[in-house]
């Protein structure tokens, strides 16, 4: 018998959360099939723990937060990340013993919200907090211990075996992306995403690019054609907010929170100058390579259950039986 892959695991664990925690038995629509491990669209809010699922609706309306479309899906990073962090937003000092756990310099967190998309559309982009705009998943204001301001910017994956490449669907020439020496000389002639208003490139060409320019053509290919991309957005995100004066934060740093059995996640294909997980090489292109962090789901928990207050007793139950972590 073959060996069940991550997802495979997680998908039979989450049909059976939904069949006998949820008593939920109808299948959803999922890529045109039905499927065990999505719920009916007209009951997707079953995907967050009961506690906070009418809160955590409001809140995303009246913040102007898009859901993702696979918020019926049981394995959605977005509703897996709400239903860790969002409790936590009564309690902020278990975020204040992880951050100090991941020897962050920290006296308070301040506030914890979702999709952050900074104070200015630094891309031009379209759409809006989680909708086709830069977000990241997880925004996490702190103070550190001279009372300075500071920010943490999250992008959180439970079961995905990449960070999203860049599409082709509308580049008329996509044989551009395979000459990286070209992208970098002339991203407005060789770059999709330039060529139709994204200022991406201006951002990592730019005088304070966060980004090692010579680094960046180690590959044939543009370096933010494949796993690349997601992390690029979301590193050029933390570093215009940080140099955004008006933002007022002393430091903006972009770290990643993936699930530590995700395996996928960490072998990426292609890879880039021999080396397949991108948790290891993405700090190699940054000036500045503190300013990245890969954190896991696991050590968060590690890090907080000894001290959890008694008031979040069933929010963790409810975490291990959704989630195994």
């Amino acid at each position: 018998m073959p060996v069940q892959s991550f997802r495979e695991r997680m998908q039979d664990k989450q049909s059976v959360f939904k069949s006998e925690f949820l008593g939920v038995n109808q299948m959803g629509m999922w890529n045109g099939k039905l499927q065990p491990h999505i719920l009916p669209e007209d009951a997707w809010s079953l995907n967050l723990w009961r506690d906070i699922s009418y809160d955590a609706v409001q809140h995303f309306a009246k913040s102007e937060i898009t859901w993702h479309p696979g918020k019926h899906n049981m394995l959605s990073s977005q509703v897996m990340c709400v239903n860790i962090f969002f409790p936590l937003r009564e309690h902020l000092s278990v975020i204040h013993t992880w951050l100090k756990s991941q020897q962050f310099d920290v006296s308070e967190v301040i506030d914890v919200d979702f999709e952050y998309i900074g104070p200015h559309n630094y891309f031009n982009e379209k759409g809006g907090r989680g909708g086709e705009r830069t977000s990241a998943d997880l925004a996490i204001t702190w103070q550190n211990l001279h009372q300075k301001t500071n920010l943490l910017l999250l992008e959180f994956k439970f079961t995905e075996p990449n960070f999203g490449i860049c599409g082709q669907e509308k580049n008329p020439n996509p044989q551009r992306c395979f000459s990286a020496e070209k992208v970098i000389k002339s991203p407005q002639k060789q770059c999709y995403r330039a060529e139709s208003g994204r200022t991406y490139w201006k951002h990592i060409l730019g005088t304070d690019s966060p980004f090692w320019k010579d680094t960046l053509a180690i590959e044939k290919h543009c370096p933010f054609r494949y796993d690349f991309y997601q992390l690029m957005r979301n590193q050029l995100l933390a570093h215009c907010v940080q140099t955004d004066e008006k933002a007022d934060f002393e430091r903006v740093e972009f770290g990643v929170i993936s699930h530590a059995d995700n395996d996928k996640l960490l072998n990426m294909v292609p890879p880039f100058d021999k080396q397949h997980n991108p948790m290891k090489v993405w700090p190699t292109l940054l000036h500045k390579p503190e300013s990245f962090g890969a954190f896991t789901i696991q050590g968060f928990f590690e890090a907080i259950d000894p001290g959890l207050p008694y008031e979040l007793t069933h929010w963790r139950e409810y975490i291990k039986q959704r989630y195994g972590v």
